[in-house]
């Protein structure tokens, strides 16, 4: 494994501060208030004309418009400073905010390049002022000399078999279909890690690309008499490209049990089992392999 785990910051958890705005929630609220305050005032003005819970409930009432007009503003306003919040940190921070949290730190986005691998190079940042040749510092220096054609890298020193002692091993990850990344690349990682202003003394820096370990899906999903298999069947594809797409990394392993789990999955209880046909054997988990998707069949039966 590389010597530098990033923290997995889609893994964190909503800061609590961020509230979930609902319309109907407020709504409601509002509409409780409302007829609070109006039979005060009618204790105190005998004038004003009677108003009920069922009649403030009717959707032509004036004064039901008023309040799901003012509920749908206050929605909105609700999460718009959820967005203004989460566009602080650097695990949510998207397009303009995600720039100013990078250029906090120095790092500057390139022409092209997404919001994901801008948030992985902000990350780091710090790890990149090191001047020993560290793990996160070769990583940094690797994913900002292409972020665009650039899906990841590895770095490996002699601990990870068979990298000699005195060598850095650098794997490079295509921000591509294939994975391959082109020559251009890995020439661009090579002189961003290798130039001797850059690496320690006696550093000797080789620059790879990683080895696709290409595999397909094809499964059969036993369902419960009366299933909707179309969408059954779409809800469980989505599932697994997901799956698939979150271990497409360097050292990434792919496993049988794991589609089997993932496509059995589903909160309706629809389906009863899994019969995963392909692949037969584990996929990936190689330091120098990352584990590609090519194609994905899912079938239905009825069956217990």
């Amino acid at each position: 494994m590389s010597g530098y785990q990033a923290l997995d910051l889609s893994a964190l958890a909503v800061p609590p501060a961020i509230a979930s705005p609902s319309f109907a929630a407020i709504l409601s609220a509002r509409l409780s208030s409302f007829l609070t305050l109006y039979q005060a005032a009618q204790a105190v003005d005998a004038s004003l004309p009677d108003i009920d819970a069922e009649t403030l409930a009717l959707v032509t009432d004036p004064a039901n418009i008023h309040q799901r007009v003012d509920s749908y503003r206050e929605t909105l306003l609700v999460q718009s400073i959820n967005d203004a919040q989460l566009n602080t940190f650097l695990a949510w921070a998207q397009g303009p905010a995600l720039d100013a949290i990078a250029a906090f730190v120095n790092v500057i986005r390139a022409t092209g390049e997404l919001d994901p691998s801008l948030r992985a190079r902000t990350q780091l940042a710090w790890e990149a002022l090191a001047i020993g040749g560290t793990y996160g510092r070769y990583m940094s220096q690797a994913l900002g000399a292409d972020p665009v054609g650039l899906a990841g890298v590895a770095v490996y020193g002699h601990e990870q078999p068979p990298v000699p002692k005195g060598q850095v091993w650098i794997v490079c990850l295509g921000a591509n279909a294939s994975g391959a990344p082109s020559v251009q690349t890995l020439q661009a990682v090579w002189q961003a890690c290798a130039a001797r202003n850059v690496r320690p003394v006696n550093d000797q820096v080789l620059v790879q690309p990683v080895n696709a370990d290409s595999y397909s899906i094809d499964a059969t999903l036993m369902l419960q008499p009366g299933a909707d298999a179309v969408s059954v069947i779409a809800a469980q594809t989505a599932a697994l490209q997901s799956f698939c797409a979150a271990r497409r990394k360097i050292g990434g392993l792919v496993t049988p049990n794991n589609i089997a789990a993932v496509a059995a999955y589903n909160a309706g209880g629809l389906i009863n089992d899994v019969v995963v046909r392909s692949p037969a054997a584990n996929v990936g988990g190689d330091p120098f392999a990352v584990p590609i998707l090519t194609g994905l069949r899912l079938v239905s039966q009825v069956g217990s």
